[in-house]
């Protein structure tokens, strides 16, 4: 694989079912979601792309700070403990050179679950420097609803603003190589009758790429049953009133 294919392939776009939102503000029952790319999707896109073998990572302490008192703090009663950081090195074995080639990033600590999470957003932001997710940042934040959690209330909003968002850009999210023998897996089927259809259910597939992926189908073809292997899936993205979703046009048993 060449340079260009190689940046072509990993810079691709994540499936929906791959991103998830961060809330960053929040103003009374809404807040302000950014999209961002799970360590775990990264690491499924590097072995789809290169193989488990020619990718490693290694991490270094990188600097610490003292956090600034926040507005209205008293200076004298602030922490003052030293927030620390990592530095994430990605390689990506050179077949051509012979040698492996690495990008470094880093980032503080967090506050949940410290160490675990400063190593994650590092190596996301490495990943960044290989072309994954970079696409991202020509994401505007977006004000959505929340519950008294802070939870997200609606994330088919979000989904929706995603798909759309990819449509303006130009841009299509990562397909399988071969769509005429790739196998999608059935691992669930939760039935949802609906009117005229009664064998309607959500599909819970893995993809040909690893990825999990919800589907709807009205059931109208026989033999969709748990465990089987799917041919020639034809899945298109439909809009309703709830927000976009994924149905199950066609397919062959394997």
């Amino acid at each position: 694989m060449n340079a260009e294919e190689l940046s072509r392939q990993l810079s691709e776009p994540f499936p929906p079912s791959d991103v998830e939102w961060r809330i960053t503000k929040v103003h009374q029952r809404s807040g302000l979601a950014v999209p961002y790319i799970t360590s775990r999707a990264i690491q499924i896109r590097l072995d789809n792309v290169v193989s488990p073998f020619r990718w490693r990572t290694r991490y270094i302490p990188w600097h610490q700070y003292i956090p600034k008192p926040s507005r209205g703090e008293n200076p004298e009663q602030a922490d003052r403990t030293p927030i620390p950081s990592q530095l994430c090195g990605l390689s990506i074995y050179d077949e051509n050179k012979q040698e492996w080639i690495e990008k470094i990033d880093g980032a503080e600590n967090t506050d949940f679950e410290s160490i675990k999470g400063g190593i994650s957003d590092s190596f996301k932001r490495a990943a960044v420097l290989w072309g994954i997710g970079r696409y991202l940042y020509l994401f505007d934040a977006k004000w959505t609803a929340i519950d008294e959690r802070r939870r997200i209330a609606n994330p088919a909003e979000l989904t929706q603003y995603y798909t759309e968002k990819l449509k303006k850009l130009g841009l299509c999210t990562a397909q399988s190589s071969d769509k005429t023998t790739a196998c999608y897996c059935v691992i669930g089927l939760t039935p949802a009758p609906v009117a005229h259809y009664p064998n309607a259910a959500w599909i819970d597939l893995i993809t040909p790429d690893g990825h999990a992926l919800k589907v709807f189908s009205f059931g109208t073809k026989p033999g969709l049953v748990n465990g089987i292997q799917l041919q020639k899936a034809s899945i298109v993205q439909r809009n309703s009133a709830n927000g976009s979703y994924y149905e199950l046009a066609d397919y062959q048993a394997a």
